[in-house]
């Protein structure tokens, strides 16, 4: 078994050096795709795969760091002195230490104090209900020529279900509506958004999806509402062929991967 001064540790310290440098690259270009990348999530993915880099960069820098220490610092490199020569050490004699006992205290009994009463056990919280998860539609998975990337701001909201519209604004607003055939308007607000930002929503009963499209906002297209501005309230409308039967129904948004709610209207059996 070859001994510990004799490993070869400075190639160590430079295979540890080489990938220091080969990690800090490989997280530099993970970092200029996060800036570049059309897609939110590419961005994000892409962000972290550099972070994770740099970190092996980082632990390759400092385990090559050590082992070079330890390959300049190792007893094997320290120098033995001279053969022959005398090294005088002065023994100086230990005091004498003289130890009194002293007498033995009379003990006393102390009464041990009350113990005090613990405090009843806190009843555990429960666990917090976890988020669904709401998975895009397969409308969203192909990407839209001249898609931009969205903001990192850009919100969508719901502001309110109504069964019409005047000048604009929600007529006959609500979340609950007897069953029939009719439209239903989801009057909603939004900011942040930029031309080209891609964006989904669909229509849903009970968790099964209904209609909707994948589009690029501010940008006319084929089966898609045409909303423009960054600011402001629309609507979007949904007559389902057949009419509403009773259930809970839901409008889904998405701004690129980034999900903005499922909002939720139910429809209830006639009277």
């Amino acid at each position: 078994m070859p001994q510990w001064s004799a490993l070869p540790l400075h190639w160590i310290a430079i295979f540890f050096f080489c990938l220091t440098g080969v990690a800090i690259g490989i997280g530099v270009l993970n970092f200029y795709h996060a800036r570049t990348a059309p897609y939110y999530f590419m961005r994000e993915a892409a962000r972290r795969k550099g972070l994770r880099w740099l970190g092996v960069a980082s632990v390759a820098l400092v385990l090559g760091g050590s082992t070079f220490y330890i390959q300049r610092y190792r007893p094997g490199m320290v120098s033995p002195p001279p053969t022959g020569t005398a090294t005088a050490v002065e023994v100086v004699p230990s005091p004498t230490v003289t130890v009194y006992l002293s007498p033995a205290a009379t003990a006393t009994w102390t009464p041990s104090p009350t113990p005090t009463p613990l405090p009843p056990t806190a009843t555990p919280s429960p666990s917090p209900t976890p988020t669904p998860f709401y998975p895009l539609p397969e409308t969203a998975l192909s990407p839209l020529p001249g898609a931009v990337p969205a903001r990192l701001e850009a919100r969508i909201t719901l502001e309110t279900f109504a069964l019409g519209k005047e000048n604009g604004r929600p007529s006959r607003p609500g979340s609950e509506f007897a069953a029939g055939d009719f439209r239903v308007y989801a009057f909603i607000r939004y900011e942040g958004m930029n031309r080209g930002a891609t964006w989904t929503y669909g229509w849903y009963r009970e968790g099964e999806y209904l209609d909707g499209n994948t589009c690029l906002w501010w940008t006319k297209l084929p089966d898609c509402p045409y909303i423009v501005g960054e600011k402001g309230i629309t609507f979007l409308y949904y007559r389902r062929p057949g009419g509403y039967d009773p259930g809970t129904y839901e409008l889904r948004i998405w701004i690129e991967d980034r999900f903005q709610g499922a909002f939720r209207f139910v429809i209830t059996p006639v009277q």
